[in-house]
């Protein structure tokens, strides 16, 4: 039983009449016949007895009817699938995120995301930095969002973010009234920092030997969201990343924390990175874009949160 044949059988179930039958397919009254004969043939038994011009549908057309119907259902769903393919509106994603901007950032972009597209199935990971890059590589996420080292390069659909760092510092810290913020001025002055083996620890480190500086490490931490709740407590000042900064004001209470722009220019390599053997699905690629685009704007509009809380 072919997929017309199902098609013909359906219409006469549903119409009771070859010719209506034959109307609603757009087809010829004998093609139609032709077809129920046909079929009756090819399965060995009859599916209508016929009466006055009329056809009755025999006690095993209903039973294959409800199978047939079955199957038309799942074309039905197919086309519907399809569609909302085309549409961007069906797919999973799966997103590992480095812990800094899985809080707060990608969350916000995510949830977004997921109201525009009400279809869409998400899963949103928190791993090091060099473990969402290691599963990426291993087709466990769609898309990761990591930290880069210097001497790793953009490759085929990877994108790269230099995130500026701002400095963040208690509100009534005698340095939040200056503009921007620079090693002579923190020379000394107790600060939060991360670990030594992190990219921007390291570069600042560089930033104030060369300046003949000392940097007074008071406290350190793994990540910066729970660096700048000490700041909070006036136990020092810390350097952060645009991505952090933003996603802190988007929670914390005004009044407590403020950011400066601090120079020389410090950056934190962040990277959006896709497997290398499987190309993106739509949606993944319909979320990557709207991920750069804020990411982008965080980069293009400082002012958002160097202004916030002042």
């Amino acid at each position: 039983m072919n997929l017309k044949q199902m098609e013909v059988f359906r219409a006469v179930i549903l119409t009771g009449s070859v010719s209506q039958a034959a109307t609603q397919l757009f087809r010829t009254q004998p093609a139609v016949s032709m077809m129920i004969n046909s079929l009756e043939k090819d399965i060995g038994f009859e599916l209508f007895e016929r009466r006055k011009k009329r056809l009755y549908p025999t006690p095993e057309a209903r039973y294959l009817y409800t199978e047939v119907e079955a199957i038309f259902s799942r074309i039905q769903d197919l086309s519907q699938t399809v569609q909302d393919i085309q549409n961007k509106q069906y797919g999973f994603l799966r997103i590992g995120c480095m812990p800094g901007p899985s809080i707060f950032f990608v969350p916000d972009i995510l949830a977004d995301f997921l109201e525009e597209h009400p279809k869409v199935q998400a899963s949103l990971q928190t791993r090091t930095s060099d473990a969402v890059i290691e599963w990426v590589a291993s087709n466990q996420y769609d898309l990761g969002l990591a930290e880069i080292s210097t001497h790793q390069s953009k490759t085929g659909r990877n994108l790269m973010f230099e995130l500026p760092c701002v400095c963040a510092l208690p509100a009534e810290h005698p340095l939040a009234q200056q503009e921007v913020i620079t090693p002579e001025l923190l020379d000394s002055a107790p600060m939060i920092t991360l670990h030594p083996d992190h990219m921007v620890f390291h570069d600042l480190m560089k930033l104030f030997e060369a300046s003949g500086h000392r940097m007074n490490v008071r406290l350190q931490c793994r990540f910066f969201l729970p660096a700048l709740k000490f700041v909070e407590r006036g136990l020092g000042v810390c350097i952060v990343d645009a991505v952090s900064a933003n996603s802190y004001t988007s929670y914390a209470q005004q009044g407590k924390v403020v950011f400066r722009r601090f120079e020389p220019s410090l950056y934190l390599r962040v990277g959006m990175v896709f497997p290398a053997d499987i190309p993106p699905s739509m949606i993944i690629l319909e979320f990557a874009n709207l991920l750069r685009d804020r990411i982008e704007n965080v980069i293009k509009q400082p002012e958002v949160f160097l202004n916030w809380g002042t």
